[in-house]
C-alpha cells in the first residue's frame, strides 16, 4: 500500500525535503541551511532533511552552494514485486503535481531482486503515471529527457520504494557559469562545501585568496560568489519545479529580485582572488567561467606555475590558499607528483606563514610531503575517487621545520638538473631548425642515473633501466626520485605531463605487455608526417626515436617505388614512403594491436588504403611464400620473439641471414633493402658480405639525441651485386 507524504491544500503546506550534497559535507550543508533560516533540519548520510514551507524550499534551491539536488519525497511504498511498483507509483495523486500536457522524465535508482535493472523500473513507473492520466483524462504525458518540465525520481532500497519530485531538475552544481565537457574539474558544490569547511565565507574576515594550480577556477570562482553574496542558483536557466503544480511563479520570481538586490559591490569588497597554473587551456578554461559568472576584474588568474609565478601578497592580511593538485594515479605518476607537493609545501611555508591552506587529494603519501602537521582532514568523493581535503594552519607550532629546511632539490637532483638543461641546450638550436617535436634529451649519460627521457611536445616520458643486483633498493628508489624531482624544473615541463616506466631485462618466454587502459593518445609531427603516439598503455610509445634519420632516409628514396615494410610496428615508415611519394606500400607485422594501429597511422596521413595496404602476418613465413617485388624494403626485426602466432623462436644474431636472403629474393632488379636491428652487440654475417653489396650506414642514421650512443641501432643498405 502507497504511502502518500505530501498533500496540497493551503499556500501554507509544510514539505519534508531531501537535500543531497557530497559526502563528507553534510554538516556544512546543514550550517548554510540555518545560515538562511532553515533550521527543522536532520542529518543523513550525503544529505540533509529539512522540514520548510514553499518560500523556504525556494531558498534551499536558490541559496545552497553545497546540495546537488533538492527532492520533495511525495510516497514510499513496500514492493514484492515488479506489479506492486507499478501498482504503488499508479496510486499517487499525480493530478496534485503534475498535468497532463507536461514533459516528464523519471530516474530510477537502485535494484532489487523484482527490480534489476535501473532502465525497466524507470519503463515501469512510466507506464504507470501514463496509465494513471489516461484513466483521469484519456491522454498521456510525454517523455523528454532533457530538462522535462517535472523529473521524477524512484530510489529503490531493499523492498521499499520511494518517489520523489526532483525540484532542482538536474544537479545544482551546474551553475550556469561553466561549460561541460572538455574538462572533468572539481565540481562547484564540492568546491564551495571545501570553501566553507576551510572558513570562507561572506563575512569570515579574510581578505585573499590563492589557488596556486587553480584549473578551470572553480575554486575561485565560488570564493567571489560567495563573498559578493551571489546566490548560486541565480544564474541556472532550469529548475525541476518549473512544472510542478504547485510551483508559485510570483513568490519565486520575487526571491530571485531580491537576491539580485543582495549582491554585493565588487569595487567595495577589498579581497584579491589571484589564480595560476602552467597549463595553457586551463588558464583559458578559467578566464572564460570567470567571465561567463560576471566576475571579470574581480579573479586574476595568469598562466604561469606557482614557483615563478609572484602573486600580490600582504602576508599581515589573512588569507587562505586552496588547491586541488593533480593526485597521480600510477607509481610513476606519483613519482612525478612528490616533487610538486614538496615544492607547493615548501611555497606555502615561506609565502604565506599565518595563512590557513586546504588540498584536496586522493593521495595520502603525496599529502604527507607538506611539511605541515594537518588540523583536520575531511573524507569527499572527487570524480568518482575518494580524497581527503587537508586543512594546514600554517603557524609556528603546526610548520615541520626541521622537514622545511630539507625540502630544496638535494645536490643528486640539483646535478641531475644541470645536466638535463646542458643536454637540452646543446640540442635546442637542431630541434628548432628541424622542427623536431619527439627526441631523446638523456640516456643514461650519468651511470648512476640509469634512465632514459625522451620529449613529445610538452610531455616526457622516463624509462626506468633495471638496476644490477649490486645497486642498494634505496638508492636506485632515490636516484629515481631525484631524477622525477628535477625533470619539471630543469625542462620546463608540468609535473603531471611526466610519465615514468621502468624496462627490464626479458629472459627465457618474457614479452612486453599491455601496461595501462588509459589510452592516452596525441598526434606528432616528424617531417611532414602524423603519427599516433600512446605515452601510457605500452612500454615503446609507437615511434621509435632513434630511426628518424632512418625514416627520413626511407622518405628521400621512395618516390615511385614499390616499398615493403617488415616488422613494420606502427608503420611509420611506411608513412614516410607515401610522404616521399612511393607508388605503393605493404606493411607487415603479426601483432593485432600495431598492425591496427598501422592502418589508423596510414589513414591519419590520408593514404589510400587501395595502395598502402597492411597485412597481419608472420614475417617469416610471408617472405617464403611471396612472389612479389619491391624496390625499397624496410625490415627492422625485433631482437628476441617467441610469439605464439610464430611458427618458430626469433634470435636475431642467430637468424639474420635467412632473413637477409628471403628479403633480398623480394627485391626488384636495382632494388635497396634498409636492414636495422637494435641487438647491441650484433654482428653481421660476414657470408652476407661475400653474397651482397652491403654498406654500413649506422653513425648516418645518428641524430644529435642519439650520437652519444652509437649501439642503440645497427643499420644497412643491403643491394644485390652487379652482374
Amino acid at each position: 500500500m502507497s504511502t502518500i507524504l505530501q498533500t496540497t491544500d493551503s499556500a501554507s503546506q509544510v514539505y519534508a525535503l531531501e537535500i543531497t550534497c557530497p559526502l563528507g559535507l553534510e554538516n556544512v550543508l546543514e550550517k548554510e541551511l540555518h545560515a538562511e533560516g532553515l533550521t527543522q533540519t536532520r542529518l543523513g548520510e550525503a544529505q540533509v532533511k529539512l522540514t520548510t514551507d514553499l518560500e523556504g524550499m525556494y531558498k534551499a534551491c536558490l541559496w545552497s552552494r553545497v546540495a546537488t539536488r533538492v527532492m520533495l519525497p511525495i510516497a514510499n511504498f513496500k514492493m514484492e514485486s515488479a506489479d506492486d511498483l507499478y501498482d504503488g507509483v499508479k496510486a499517487i495523486q499525480w493530478s496534485d503535481h503534475m498535468k497532463v500536457t507536461n514533459t516528464m522524465a523519471i530516474d530510477c535508482h537502485g535494484t532489487n531482486h523484482h527490480i534489476r535493472n535501473t532502465q525497466f523500473g524507470a519503463v515501469r513507473a512510466k507506464d504507470a503515471i501514463a496509465d494513471y492520466f489516461v484513466a483521469l483524462t484519456g491522454e498521456r504525458p510525454n517523455v523528454e529527457k532533457e530538462q522535462p518540465e517535472v523529473r521524477i525520481a524512484l530510489r529503490i532500497k531493499r523492498d521499499v520504494v520511494t518517489v520523489s519530485i526532483d525540484l532542482s531538475g538536474e544537479s545544482m552544481h551546474r551553475r550556469g557559469y561553466r561549460q561541460h565537457g572538455g574538462m572533468a574539474p572539481l565540481k562547484e558544490n564540492l568546491a564551495a562545501g571545501l570553501l566553507l569547511r576551510a572558513g570562507w565565507g561572506t563575512d569570515c574576515g579574510l581578505t585573499q585568496l590563492i589557488d596556486p594550480m587553480c584549473g578551470s577556477g572553480t575554486f575561485l570562482v565560488e570564493a567571489a560568489m560567495m563573498s559578493l553574496d551571489i546566490a548560486p542558483g541565480l544564474r541556472r536557466p532550469y529548475w525541476g519545479f518549473k512544472g510542478w503544480k504547485q510551483h508559485d511563479h510570483r513568490m519565486w520570481q520575487q526571491l530571485m529580485d531580491f537576491a539580485k538586490n543582495r549582491k554585493k559591490d565588487p569595487t567595495t569588497l577589498g579581497i584579491r582572488f589571484q589564480g595560476a597554473d602552467r597549463e595553457q587551456k586551463a588558464i583559458a578554461a578559467a578566464r572564460e567561467n570567470i567571465k561567463r559568472a560576471g566576475l571579470s576584474g574581480v579573479i586574476d588568474v595568469t598562466m604561469t606555475s606557482f614557483q615563478e609565478h609572484e602573486f600580490d601578497i600582504t602576508p599581515e592580511m589573512p588569507g587562505l590558499v586552496i588547491t586541488n593538485p593533480p593526485y597521480g594515479e600510477r607509481i610513476g605518476d606519483e613519482m612525478a607528483l612528490i616533487a610538486l607537493y614538496r615544492q607547493l609545501g615548501e611555497w606555502v611555508v615561506n609565502n604565506v606563514r599565518g595563512w590557513q591552506f586546504m588540498m584536496l587529494t586522493s593521495n595520502d603519501h603525496l599529502a604527507r610531503q607538506i611539511p605541515v602537521r594537518p588540523e583536520k582532514s575531511t573524507r569527499v568523493i572527487n570524480g568518482g575517487i575518494e580524497c581527503r581535503a587537508y586543512r594546514f594552519p600554517l603557524l609556528d607550532g603546526s610548520i615541520k621545520e626541521d622537514v622545511v629546511a630539507q625540502a630544496a632539490m638535494t645536490p643528486g637532483a640539483q646535478m641531475f638538473a644541470n645536466r638535463l638543461q646542458k643536454n637540452a641546450k646543446k640540442l635546442k638550436k637542431w630541434v628548432e631548425k628541424n622542427k623536431i617535436q619527439c627526441y631523446r634529451v638523456y640516456d643514461a649519460d650519468m651511470p648512476e642515473y640509469a634512465v632514459a627521457i625522451d620529449i613529445y611536445q610538452d610531455w616526457a616520458h622516463v624509462q626506468e633501466y633495471q638496476a644490477p643486483k649490486s645497486v642498494d633498493p634505496e638508492k636506485a628508489k632515490q636516484r629515481l626520485f631525484e631524477v622525477m624531482s628535477a625533470i619539471p624544473t630543469a625542462l620546463n615541463i608540468s609535473e603531471s605531463n611526466v610519465i615514468l616506466k621502468q624496462r627490464q631485462r626479458q629472459t627465457g618466454k618474457e614479452q612486453y605487455e599491455k601496461f595501462d587502459q588509459t589510452k592516452h593518445e596525441m598526434i606528432v609531427e616528424e617531417y611532414g608526417c602524423d603519427f599516433i603516439v600512446n605515452l601510457k598503455d605500452y612500454l615503446d610509445t609507437g615511434l621509435f626515436l632513434d630511426h628518424r634519420p632512418v625514416r627520413k632516409l626511407i622518405q628521400d628514396k621512395a618516390n615511385g617505388a614499390r616499398f615493403l615494410n617488415l616488422f613494420c610496428y606502427t608503420a611509420t615508415a611506411s608513412v614516410h614512403a607515401g610522404q616521399g611519394g612511393a607508388r605503393s606500400s605493404l606493411s607487415v607485422d603479426m601483432s593485432n594491436t600495431y598492425t591496427e594501429w598501422a592502418r589508423r597511422n596510414i589513414e591519419l596521413n590520408e593514404f589510400s588504403d587501395l595502395h598502402h595496404q597492411v597485412e597481419r602476418a608472420d614475417c617469416i613465413e610471408w617472405l617464403k611464400q611471396s612472389r612479389d617485388k619491391f624496390d625499397l624494403i624496410f625490415m627492422d626485426p625485433p631482437t628476441f620473439s617467441n610469439s605464439k602466432k610464430m611458427a618458430d623462436v626469433l634470435d636475431i644474431q642467430r637468424d639474420h641471414g635467412e632473413l637477409v636472403r628471403l628479403a633480398m629474393a623480394r627485391l626488384a632488379r636495382g632494388g635497396e633493402l634498409i636492414f636495422s636491428n637494435n641487438y647491441r652487440r650484433f654482428v653481421l654475417d660476414e657470408a652476407l658480405e661475400q653474397e651482397y653489396d652491403v654498406k654500413n650506414i649506422t653513425r648516418e642514421t645518428l641524430d644529435p639525441d642519439f650520437d652519444r650512443n652509437d649501439k642503440i641501432h645497427q643499420c644497412y643498405i643491403i643491394k644485390n651485386k652487379s652482374a
